[in-house]
């Protein structure tokens, strides 16, 4: 009798190759903190690691109870006195901690000193998770300083997190080095990937990260500083715009106001010396020490939005590299040929003007000489600024653009032995130039989703896109399960 492989079991392995897919691709999404999308593959798979997957995405979420409702349903509520013994275990008592247990959260923080090093980054996720969850905002901002500090993640759930917790810590006493930290987390967000002209959902969330926490100053710092560093790009200009703050006339024409009145002031007690130039200074100082530039605003926050007209990164030290006194070549040479041409065309005009011939009004003499003489050296010294700034920003992005050239040379190389999930313009480069189309639909209907396969490993993998729908996803799967030979029949050595 001869044995042949049922078309029960040929289901089946069909069944068991399609489960392993669809839960890899899950594992994939979290490992790109894509949380909608893992909750939507996980959903689709029925076994326990689907249940714990589920789980994990609920609490970071902010789905504690949730999350706790389908652990409970598969047996896992209890955890043992002397700590968790399971990854389940460890969701669990990070879900009671962020519905406010405070035993709870005192648990959890110390079973970090006993768990497995290959552990640590889910039990920081889980650990920030449950402190925001129990209103722990400094101990969850510690936490998330450490996955993207320590263990290097740069996903829009993480980064936002971190970013926003660092740009609300700034000073406040010094609009300089408001500047500083706030281009700081600039730097973070223009260095990660996607960057955010390809794709704002980091810099998006940080904003709404900021928002929550009731800094609507530091989300307008943080988008108009981004805007900077980079190309222009219509979602970060709409960023910009969403958060800029509304400065009214009253904020602008105080300090004018202020330096008028000093200038009458010094004008009249200049008879008597000195005081003139004191009362004068002195008004003046009092106007930038006392006056906030935009109203709700912190002093050195304003002062920091005035700066950022002139700033740029290094992209090598990550600090500003340009301050408004700098002395750069272009801006310095349009200065003294400006103040040459005013000079002599100041001259001209005195000359002319001044003939008795010419019937010129003093008034009219003094307001054009003052505007040759100050007005064209000021407007070329302007013009030297805009066009260097413009030229190095150019340069910027030349040399970036070259950076990226070379990195997606080697996307025709095989990288299915390295990394689980790829995002941005690497893994639209890579789906391009090393995968081939595979046969199958994916299992995402919220989002255009294809499958794609290496020629090399055979493993599949499931191109799609990011919440924003503006830069690409690659997540790695599985090679095809090879099927067991069909056993040979007994007897028939060969012959028949």
């Amino acid at each position: 009798m001869t044995h042949t492989p049922t078309a029960a079991s040929s289901l089946g392995d069909r069944a068991a190759d399609h489960r392993d897919l669809v839960s890899a691709w899950a594992r994939a999404a979290e490992d790109v903190d894509d949380l909608d999308l893992a909750a939507t593959l996980w959903s689709q798979v029925d076994d326990e690691h689907a249940v714990s997957g589920r789980a994990r995405v609920a609490l970071l979420s902010g789905d504690a109870a949730g999350a706790l409702a389908l652990l409970a349903a598969a047996g896992v509520a209890d955890v043992p006195a002397d700590g968790p013994r399971s990854l389940d275990q460890l969701v669990v008592l990070g879900c009671r901690a962020a519905q406010g247990r405070p035993d709870d959260l005192s648990r959890l923080v110390a079973a970090g000193a006993t768990l497995p090093a290959q552990l640590r980054l889910l039990y920081l996720y889980v650990l920030g998770a449950a402190a925001e969850g129990a209103g722990r905002q400094d101990l969850a901002d510690g936490v998330w300083r450490t996955v993207v500090v320590e263990h290097g993640v740069r996903t829009p759930h993480v980064l936002s997190r971190f970013l926003a917790s660092w740009v609300q810590g700034r000073p406040g006493t010094d609009g300089r080095a408001v500047v500083t930290r706030v281009a700081e987390a600039a730097h973070e967000l223009v260095g990660a990937v996607p960057r955010p002209w390809e794709d704002a959902a980091a810099l998006e969330a940080t904003t709404r990260e900021l928002v929550a926490r009731g800094d609507a100053a530091g989300a307008a710092l943080l988008t108009t500083t981004v805007s900077r560093l980079g190309p222009r790009s219509e979602a970060v200009d709409a960023l910009v715009s969403a958060h800029a703050p509304r400065r009214r006339t009253l904020q602008r024409a105080v300090p004018v106001a202020v330096l008028v009145v000093a200038v009458v002031v010094s004008a009249v007690v200049l008879r008597h010396g000195l005081p003139g130039f004191a009362i004068g200074g002195a008004a003046l100082w009092a106007s930038r020490r006392w006056w906030a530039p935009v109203r709700g605003w912190s002093l050195a926050d304003g002062q920091a939005w005035d700066g950022l007209v002139a700033l740029r990164f290094d992209d090598t030290s990550g600090a500003p590299r340009e301050r408004t006194s700098s002395l750069r070549l272009l801006p310095s040479l349009a200065a003294v040929a400006g103040l040459a041409v005013g000079v002599a065309l100041g001259g001209w005009w005195w000359q002319w003007s001044l003939d008795p011939a010419r019937h010129v009004p003093w008034q009219v003499s003094g307001i054009v000489g003052g505007l040759c003489w100050f007005g064209i050296p000021a407007l070329a010294t302007w013009a030297g600024v805009r066009g260097d700034r413009e030229r190095r920003r150019r340069a910027d992005v030349r040399r970036r653009t070259e950076a990226d050239a070379t990195a997606l040379a080697q996307a025709a190389t095989c990288r299915c032995w390295e990394a689980s999930a790829l995002v941005g313009s690497y893994a639209e480069r890579y789906a391009a130039a090393h995968l081939g189309a595979a046969a199958g639909a994916a299992p995402v209907s919220v989002r255009a989703a294809s499958v794609r396969v290496c020629p090399l490993s055979g493993m599949r993998w499931m191109a799609t896109t990011s919440v924003t729908g503006a830069s690409v996803v690659l997540l790695r799967g599985p090679a095809p399960s090879v099927p067991a030979p069909a056993p040979a029949v007994p007897g028939a050595g060969g012959y028949l």
